[in-house]
């Protein structure tokens, strides 16, 4: 959808280009975040798309076709544009400020007014009592999410964020990704994505493009960056903790083991035999319903002998009620947890229905792995 090939862009007076010989492909319906230092030239690379900045050399191309082949400002109304700062027109309501590029194009009032009310309701505002609303009035993530909701008027298929939600408290800002990412897994925009903040930059992106005094450095899917960055700049701009921040990458269902046992409330005194036989390390007991109410382990068991009655064994086991978590629970929660319990394995839900494990070991192997282990 977006290429950038062999992009220089040089100000006058400066010595050095702002991007220098940028080669960049972004695929229909990816998210590509360009993260980097201040000053290492992404947002004057997404400018160049819109052609709020023109390059100095190279061409941008945007479906196969060169933009400097259409007008400015048509270019800029077929694509969404995000800023930091918002830029909501303050003297207009909220309806009037999602309703500009629209009417550009000369859209009938009715079919403004419906599409203003649907993206009111897409972002999580009610038309109702916030279309009248001037931007004064909101607050400044409710502010984001109309400046959103405005970027997508007709259905733009190209979205450039320039640090969207930067200027938001951490709360909010984590709202506003979670919301972001939900909308874009339905809408499936072409996004270029603009931030310094490499967590943001690993949550929010297919692909991340990490440039250095205008030079791309590495670009890869994020599980690629973080298991082989390309050089010794790279390490140091994703941190020491790398390898945790895999973990925000992968739920727990991908890598939950299915080698447990079930064990039911009557079959309890017969736990640690049940175990042996199914050679399983870890069980998990279900009530009448199947609904998991607890968990044992062999070492368990092993150290502290099965001759309990029911009723003891029971309460022992739903002691470790807690230790469970749904499949789409990201791995780095899923060892949080794990610590906080003082635990070394997990149950894995799905709903209330009990599909998997999750142990301490099997989320070292994922963090120490390579892509594909």
């Amino acid at each position: 959808m977006i290429e950038l090939v062999n992009i220089t862009k040089k100000y006058a007076g400066q010595e050095e280009p702002a991007v220098k010989g940028l080669n960049l492909l972004v695929r229909d319906g990816e998210s590509c975040v360009l993260v980097g230092p201040s000053g290492c030239g992404k947002s004057t690379t997404l400018r160049m798309i819109n052609r709020l900045i023109e390059p100095t050399a190279g061409t941008v191309l945007i479906d196969g076709k060169d933009i400097r082949e259409t007008d400015p400002d048509r270019l800029r109304m077929g694509i969404g544009y995000v800023i930091q700062q918002i830029g909501l027109l303050p003297h207009r309501t909220v309806a009037e400020n999602i309703a500009i590029v629209p009417r550009l194009y000369g859209w009938p009032k009715d079919k403004i007014r419906e599409r203003t009310d649907e993206l009111l309701e897409l972002i999580g505002l009610d038309p109702e009592t916030t279309r009248h609303k001037y931007p004064a009035q909101l607050s400044g993530g409710q502010m984001q999410r109309v400046g959103v909701a405005r970027a997508m008027a007709v259905d733009p298929p190209i979205m450039l964020m320039d640090e969207p939600f930067g200027a938001v408290d951490p709360i909010a800002r984590n709202h506003l990704q979670d919301e972001f990412l939900r909308l874009q897994s339905v809408m499936r925009k072409t996004i270029c994505f603009v931030t310094h903040d490499i967590n943001e930059a690993i949550k929010m992106g297919d692909q991340i493009a990490i440039l250095d005094r205008g030079e791309l450095v590495q670009h890869g899917s994020p599980l690629e960056i973080l298991s082989n960055p390309a050089n010794d700049f790279v390490c140091d701009f994703i941190g020491y903790d790398r390898v945790v921040k895999k973990l925000s990458l992968c739920r727990a269902g991908s890598i939950s083991r299915k080698d447990f046992c079930l064990i039911r409330e009557s079959e309890l005194p017969a736990a640690a035999k049940k175990m042996e036989e199914q050679r399983a390390e870890v069980s998990f007991l279900v009530d009448g319903k199947g609904v998991p109410r607890g968990m044992l382990t062999a070492k368990w068991l092993k150290d502290n002998g099965s001759a309990f009655t029911p009723k003891e064994l029971k309460a022992l086991a739903s002691q470790g009620h807690k230790g469970f978590i749904q499949e789409d629970t990201l791995l780095r929660d899923a060892l949080s947890l794990l610590l906080e319990l003082d635990l070394d394995y997990l149950g894995v839900l799905k709903g209330e229905t009990l599909c998997g494990a999750v142990s301490m070991a099997d989320i070292r192997q994922y963090a120490s792995g390579k892509e594909g282990d």
